[in-house]
């Protein structure tokens, strides 16, 4: 930044993001005349803003979304009683 009194060139001094804006102090070292500017809004502040707005619609179901696959019924499943039926199951299901 040029200093707007002597027209030197300005040193930043601070760095500010904790209001959500990006401040930025400077010092001109020649006259001591000091400026700040505001470069907009913060990183953190935009990224917290889009995941409040992912998390909103997030949670909110589709209107006509239907199911990505049909449930099918699943077959059911009875454990072997015994190790011998664990060991044999196998050799049984050939049908």
């Amino acid at each position: 930044m040029i200093c707007a009194q002597c027209g030197a060139s300005m040193d930043q001094t601070d760095k500010n993001t904790f209001t959500g804006r990006v401040i930025r102090e400077y010092l001109c070292r020649g006259c001591g005349y000091t400026d700040w500017e505001d470069d907009g809004v913060a990183l953190w502040q935009a990224l917290e803003d889009l995941q409040e707005k992912h998390e909103a619609t997030a949670h909110e179901p589709a209107a006509n979304a239907a199911p990505s696959q049909p449930d099918l019924p699943q077959p059911a499943q009875f454990p072997p009683a015994s190790p011998w039926q664990r060991l044999t199951g196998f050799f049984r299901r050939k049908e």
